[in-house]
């Protein structure tokens, strides 16, 4: 399979894995948003749940915890070795 295939099915994947698991989590963290809400007075609990933000920084820190090994693994196959 060619390499840009490759690159567009891992993303692909990442971000279709990472959307509900990132819901999921969020929801799980309310407690830690609370308590951010109380210490920082950021805004982040609505009454019906974490704001929209929360949700944002959940999938974006998911999405960059899998793609930085990906990039990794695939500098890797390419040959890409930096070393000096």
């Amino acid at each position: 399979m060619k390499l840009p295939l490759r690159i567009f099915l891992g993303m692909a994947s990442i971000i279709l894995i990472a959307a509900p698991l990132s819901i999921f989590t969020t929801i799980l963290l309310l407690p830690f948003w609370s308590w951010l809400e109380a210490t920082t007075g950021i805004e982040s609990v609505g009454h019906s749940g974490p704001a929209e933000w929360c949700y944002a920084v959940v999938f974006l820190v998911m999405v960059a915890s899998a793609v930085l090994p990906l990039m990794a693994l695939l500098r890797g196959a390419r040959g890409g070795n930096n070393a000096a």
